[in-house]
């Protein structure tokens, strides 16, 4: 479809301060469409289906996505999700945050950057591997797909203190008081503070694999997708790319972001989670499908990494 016919929304806020905070809790499906400012998308709990950039991702707990200003997206949740909504325009931002944010590919175009050749090849190489075909079906891998929609991953420890700080621009948002107009434009900027703090250590971390190593890597991302039922014995593949164990444990995770259990573990979920929403699978059948036979186990790993129960999906 002509993208020229997907429809601009409106910001939620109409208080003249160009920032808005949303907190979304109940299933709900939006169409392809743009506007013309920025959109931040967190996941506190649950997941989010996100159509970006040609490719559809399932968000999960702790994911953010960076939509550009004009860019053609949509989503959908489903099930018991958490998510925040961050809706603004550059120039309502102090100009140092503004500056913050330069070299990152969702803020280049209205920074007028232009990205270093080398490092789109960078942020390119592993998305060759995004499409594969899996029991004769076209599937998208998660990890993949999602560095083509630039997904930030927060950590543990950073996850709670960006929920509070988004929570506290959903509590001022209403309110037209000039100390809270501030007070959410200075929410916002911790929040983008907070991000960069993440891609740049996200970034940081995959620059200084070499690319044989990001392409031994890239095939191991492969071999985990087409054995994910199986138990893998990641010692033994480090063996078979000639890497000792704990190397291989160190370039896998510069390279995803994941030791390579948390990796296998967060894909076994989401692909769970995909077979329960989508297919409308049994729990049991689902957890049995990505290789996890003791259910108990699957429902307390699928809470961890979703922050709610199966049944909640």
């Amino acid at each position: 479809m002509d993208k020229s016919v997907y429809p601009y929304f409106d910001m939620y806020s109409r208080d003249g301060s160009n920032i808005s905070f949303e907190r979304w809790t109940d299933s709900r499906s939006v169409d392809m469409h743009r506007h013309e400012y920025y959109e931040l998308l967190f996941v506190g709990q649950g997941s989010c289906r996100h159509m970006y950039n040609s490719t559809e991702t399932l968000l999960i707990q702790g994911d953010v996505v960076i939509v550009a200003a004009h860019r053609v997206h949509g989503f959908s949740l489903s099930g018991q999700t958490l998510i925040y909504n961050c809706q603004f325009l550059l120039e309502s931002l102090d100009e140092r945050v503004v500056h913050a944010l330069r070299g990152y590919e969702a803020f280049a175009e209205d920074t007028g950057l232009e990205e270093d050749a080398n490092s789109c090849e960078e942020k390119t190489l592993l998305t060759e591997r995004e499409t594969y075909y899996h029991h004769g079906q076209l599937r998208i891998g998660y990890e993949l797909n999602s560095s083509k929609q630039g997904v930030v991953h927060l950590n543990p420890m950073e996850i709670p203190f960006v929920k509070s700080v988004l929570q506290h621009g959903v509590d001022v948002q209403e309110s037209t008081e000039h100390i809270s107009l501030l007070m959410k434009q200075k929410y916002l900027e911790v929040f983008l503070l907070e991000l960069t703090k993440a891609m740049g250590r996200q970034n940081q971390m995959y620059a200084v694999c070499s690319k044989s190593n990001q392409k031994a890597v890239a095939d191991v991302l492969m071999l985990i997708e087409e054995h994910l039922d199986e138990t893998l014995d990641f010692n033994e593949i480090a063996r078979e790319y000639s890497f000792s164990p704990n190397y291989f444990r160190k370039i896998f995770k510069d390279i995803t972001g994941f030791s390579p259990i948390t990796y296998v573990n967060r894909l076994r979920i989401v692909r769970a989670c995909e077979y329960i929403q989508r297919d409308n699978m049994p729990i049991r059948e689902a957890a049995e499908r990505v290789g996890i036979y003791d259910l108990n186990y699957f429902s307390r790993l699928f809470k961890k990494i979703m922050g709610c129960a199966p049944s909640k999906m």
